[in-house]
């Protein structure tokens, strides 16, 4: 499979089928800037369309996930935080606002590979990710107070479907930094890994999930999401359409035939 080749991402395909994206500003600990935010949606936008991926990974270069924004932009003015409110206002909706809407249009599995601290839209971004694999030594932060901002990425809305209210609130009003064990403690890891052989077994964990029927693997994580938008009713209605496309595929097929070969 031929790969895109790109300034602040890199690409690689391991175990055939799955997409690591990794952050590439290592010396910023991979903060965002307007060229790693475009870079980054066309990634994702050929791990959506693209029928030889079935999970797609994210991870950052280096000793970080990310950093979220970048301070000296900041500081300047500049880049993604040029200009004066109705041009910054514009600015969240082109660029950064983009990475939530197409994650959130992406049937694939989605894991995030948080190697180190994940801060601001950094935490937001693992955050938007269906599942966290997390070093031992990583850290997350909602940093935004700290700074006098909010989460302009979004990334509040996730959290709070990950963690709940109550805690999402601590961890916005107070900007504290939250380590593996207590992210594993309150959902926010899904598991939490050893740093030393943290990649290989964050490929194993995806191998894994590999092997299991893929067009399934995407509808149950289409039903759930349903389940947090929708009434009973509506929910229902649509896990009967799934269920029914399923219960007539070959997979499901094949698996009934095993289970009642063993017994």
């Amino acid at each position: 499979m031929e790969l895109k080749t790109y300034k602040t991402i890199k690409l690689e395909v391991f175990e055939n089928s799955a997409l690591l994206i990794k952050l590439n500003r290592p010396k910023v600990l991979n903060a965002f800037n307007l060229e790693l935010i475009s870079e980054f949606l066309d990634a994702l936008e050929f791990g959506k369309k693209s029928k030889a991926i079935n999970i797609i990974c994210i991870t950052g270069e280096g000793k970080a996930f990310s950093a979220g924004g970048d301070l000296n932009a900041m500081d300047s003015k500049s880049d993604m935080f040029a200009g004066d409110v109705k041009e910054l206002r514009e600015l969240y909706r082109s660029g950064i606002q983009q990475i939530p809407r197409v994650i959130s249009s992406i049937d694939k599995p989605i894991i995030a590979f948080v190697n180190g601290p994940a801060v601001g839209a950094g935490c937001d971004l693992a955050c938007m990710c269906d599942l966290r694999l997390v070093s031992e030594k990583a850290i997350f932060k909602e940093s935004f107070i700290n700074l006098s901002l909010v989460s302009g990425d979004g990334g509040s809305f996730f959290l709070e479907k990950i963690v709940g209210y109550a805690k999402a609130m601590d961890l916005l009003l107070t900007g504290r930094k939250v380590d593996s064990a207590e992210a594993l403690s309150i959902g926010l890891a899904t598991q939490v890994l050893d740093e030393s052989s943290f990649m290989n077994k964050c490929h194993l964990f995806v191998s894994k999930l590999l092997k299991l029927p893929q067009v399934a693997l995407r509808m149950n994580k289409l039903g759930l999401k349903n389940a947090i938008s929708s009434n009973l009713d509506q929910h229902l209605e649509y896990m009967s359409a799934l269920q029914s496309i399923l219960q007539r595929s070959e997979d499901h097929e094949d698996l009934v035939k095993k289970f009642l070969s063993r017994s």
